[in-house]
């Protein structure tokens, strides 16, 4: 009778062992669960991101290149004043010499 005692104490401490790793193996399935879906829920904020980024990219390209016609624009006023300048500045000399030189 003994040795069925014995082996019936072994057979319930491996029951329970067995139901604890079973417990285990379901608390580590409902983690994994939780990971995978965290993960999801990162994914979408971290494509979200990177649309937003492309975004901002395309817009920051559009605004270098209103930024340099801009740039090209103030050349060119700026050198169209000076032409206007050296006009005036030949219309006075040329006024200069016709009213006080050329007398």
């Amino acid at each position: 009778m003994d040795l069925f005692e014995e082996n019936q104490q072994i057979l319930l401490r491996t029951n329970d062992r067995l139901n604890n790793i079973k417990t285990v193996a379901l608390e580590t399935e409902e983690i994994g669960s939780a990971i995978v879906q965290e993960l999801g829920e990162q994914r979408s904020t971290l494509s979200g991101a990177r649309d937003r980024l492309e975004n901002i990219d395309n817009s920051r390209q559009s605004s270098h290149r209103y930024i340099a016609a801009i740039n090209r624009h103030v050349f060119h006023d700026k050198l169209l004043l000076y032409l206007v300048i050296i006009v005036e500045f030949c219309s006075l000399l040329g006024l200069i010499y016709l009213k006080y030189i050329k007398k």
